[in-house]
């Protein structure tokens, strides 16, 4: 007789960007096969998304860092952690096995001293100090790290945790992005509206390529929302203005995505993983990406690489792109191919639930 599986998923906010996109689908894929899915998270889209979506779900307090001075704030997050532990304890009872959702819930989950296996799902390049000190701190809570790419692997790795990757996927097959080029052409940029995402570096590139018109894409925190007025005052200036186009969050990030000539990542810090970049390689976009964290990994010959935080290059690979239609053919056809032949969200999917099975199998022994 076929036991049910119970997978406890744990997220340190109840705040919806990649990370918990990548979560929401991994839980709703374990729900179609078979596994009972329970999830705990604070109050927030996260949460409510999740609800929508049928899971059993209940809250924790935000285990994020919170605003105010880092000391504080500091003290605050590790009191949240010691409240938080009880009812992970509690709600783990039942589990075969507990991924936790990043970097922010673990100290909770070393505090609550589980007895089901626990999984860390690595969605970081972690290089500040304090979360590395938080990662040194916690490891110990860890069976096994599954990053989202080899970048990310390197912290776990590091600190002695058996790790596996399990790269991000996009959704395939997926219509192209149309085959007419738009007039003027369309420089795409999808991602929150966060410092560190490197808009204010695009948009400073694009005021160097005459005709170019920019596309935001991407909601923003309410922390964030004077960095999104310095965005708008530069998108005034007179070397952009009329050029850049905000276009908020996109319930269909995709069908807006069709209408680019191009599209960018250009993250100041590494990201571990970016979807932007893997849903833009199965439209066929060519793709400009920074040179560090996971772009590297899948991006091949999808695209063109460059320093992180250097405009100038940044406009010259997107001019690059730009005056050549058999090298953005080349770059559409190589990134389909990648998604269909190795990035698949199904054969992604496939690779992280197996993962997940055999951490609860091999505790079970």
């Amino acid at each position: 007789m076929t036991t049910t599986r119970h997978l406890l998923a744990i997220s340190p906010t109840g705040l919806f960007s990649g990370a918990e996109r990548v979560l929401q689908h991994y839980l709703a894929a374990a729900g179609t096969r078979g596994w009972t899915v329970s999830c705990l998270a604070p109050a927030g889209t996260l949460f409510d998304t999740l609800t929508a979506d049928g899971l059993r779900v209940a809250t924790l307090p935000d285990l994020k860092l919170g605003e105010g001075p880092r000391p504080l704030a500091a003290l605050t997050m590790a009191a949240r952690w010691g409240r938080a532990a009880p009812a992970i304890r509690r709600q783990a009872r039942t589990a075969d096995v507990v991924l936790v959702n990043g970097l922010l819930a673990l100290p909770a989950v070393r505090l609550a001293r589980l007895d089901a296996p626990v999984c860390w799902l690595v969605h970081d390049v972690v290089v500040r100090r304090d979360l590395l000190a938080v990662a040194r701190g916690a490891a110990g809570a860890v069976d096994l790290a599954i990053a989202v790419s080899d970048a990310a692997a390197a912290l776990p790795r590091r600190l002695g945790i058996t790790t596996v990757v399990a790269r991000n996927g996009a959704r395939w097959p997926v219509e192209p992005a149309g085959a007419t080029a738009s007039l003027p052409p369309i420089v795409g940029i999808n991602a929150m509206l966060v410092p560190w995402k490197g808009h204010s570096v695009l948009l400073d590139a694009i005021a160097h390529i005459d005709g170019a018109v920019v596309e935001v894409m991407g909601g923003h925190f309410p922390k964030d929302a004077e960095h999104v007025a310095r965005l708008r005052r530069r998108a005034e200036a007179a070397d952009l203005a009329g050029r850049v186009r905000f276009l908020g969050h996109c319930a269909d990030p995709l069908a807006e995505m069709r209408r680019w000539t191009l599209a960018v990542n250009a993250s100041t810090d590494p990201e571990a993983a970016p979807l932007s970049v893997l849903e833009a390689m199965s439209l066929g976009l060519p793709v400009v990406a920074t040179d560090h964290g996971g772009s590297p990994e899948v991006l091949g010959d999808a695209g063109l690489l460059v320093p992180p935080n250097d405009a100038a290059a940044l406009a010259l690979a997107v001019e690059t792109l730009l005056g050549d239609d058999d090298l953005r053919q080349r770059c559409a056809d190589a990134g389909r191919a990648a998604i269909a032949d190795h990035y698949s969200l199904n054969r992604t999917t496939d690779q992280m639930l197996a993962f997940l099975a055999e951490a609860a199998e091999v505790a079970s022994r």
